[in-house]
């Protein structure tokens, strides 16, 4: 059972050693347990702070019904870096436009460059949500804004640019694919490496000539990069090339390769992951390997209202069962 929140914080505020599970009861704190909480927080050593939000964000990825928001919201203007830093991850699920203006001010003014690029990356958030025109268009406009700003603000650390550039290439907007085009040609490399991620994430088969010229490239981070991006696209033409990967000399490659291929999720990337499944031995593929076809069995599953339409649904063929040679037919991308 959990103890009470004000318990919680009074443990906080005492130094004494945090209860792992008890900071369970922070979730959806009330009013007062949010306001005792920021008169504290100044009070805590920075380690302290970091200390708290770590093991929040920890609960979070573990329970994804957890929700400590409003702990790290007061955490946003914090004089220590590391502390702010996680502060913005904290929010990261969040999908409430307030917090996205808040976000969005605080990439244009946070002097350190660290906070601004895990910012960045956390406005990639709502960079989906306008793709599927779930912000009104003044949100719309000032969030598109202030990452092309950064993107485009050549004073800027490469960090915070490539990743202003990774959150924005969701947006299929053709300005986008013009930033995109235009940073891949003339960024160094850590800016390449942005657009070419930006290139998955923009979701359009013209980007995967590039992406499979890069199969080849010399460097290890690009081939990985590349193959990522194939296997976003979900475009079936990726699969023979993502094949000759799965050779690479390098271990993060093959296993960004297989990934793709459980991203695409077709017939024929199914059958070669099945039979690396058989051949393969190396411990890191055969992870990957078993995840990717989770994966693609996950893409393949029958929708829950085929079978209610259906009473002999996961019969034979002729009775309205899935035959597994009949995944293209039946998915819907």
């Amino acid at each position: 059972m959990l103890p009470p929140a004000d318990d919680v914080v009074s443990a906080i505020a005492a130094g004494e050693p945090l209860e792992y599970a008890h900071l369970r009861a922070l979730h959806h704190p009330t009013d007062a347990v949010v306001m005792r909480f920021v008169r504290l927080w100044p009070q805590l050593s920075a380690e302290r702070r970091r200390e708290v939000l770590a093991k929040l964000h920890q609960l979070s990825a573990e329970d994804a019904t957890l929700n400590f928001h409003r702990i790290h919201l007061s955490a946003l203007r914090d004089p220590d870096v590391a502390t702010r830093i996680l502060a913005v991850r904290g929010l990261w699920e969040q999908e409430r436009p307030e917090y996205m203006r808040l976000l969005t001010r605080q990439l244009r003014d946070d002097a350190e460059s660290g906070v601004r690029a895990e910012v960045a990356d956390a406005l990639g958030r709502w960079v989906l949500a306008m793709e599927f025109a779930l912000l009104s268009e003044d949100d719309a406009e000032e969030l598109a804004s202030t990452l092309r700003e950064a993107v485009e603000d050549i004073e800027e650390q490469d960090e915070v640019r490539a990743r202003a550039l990774e959150a924005l290439g969701a947006w299929s907007d053709e300005s986008v694919a013009e930033l995109i085009s235009e940073t891949y040609e003339i960024g160094n490399h850590r800016l390449r490496v942005a657009a070419l991620r930006a290139m998955g994430r923009n979701a359009s088969d013209s980007w995967l000539p590039i992406l499979v010229y890069h199969f080849d490239d010399e460097d290890a981070e690009i081939r990985a990069v590349s193959a990522t991006s194939a296997g976003e696209l979900l475009a079936d033409e990726a699969v023979t090339p993502l094949t000759m990967l799965l050779e690479d000399s390098d271990e993060d490659v093959q296993v960004a390769a297989v990934r793709a291929l459980g991203e695409i999720g077709n017939d024929e990337s199914e059958r070669i992951l099945t039979r690396m499944l058989r051949e393969r031995g190396e411990p890191h593929l055969r992870r990957a390997v078993r995840e990717a076809l989770a994966e693609v069995q996950m893409l393949t599953m029958p929708m829950a209202d085929d079978e209610d339409r259906d009473p002999d649904f996961g019969g034979s063929p002729d009775q309205g069962g899935r035959d597994d040679g009949e995944g293209d037919e039946e998915r819907e991308r």
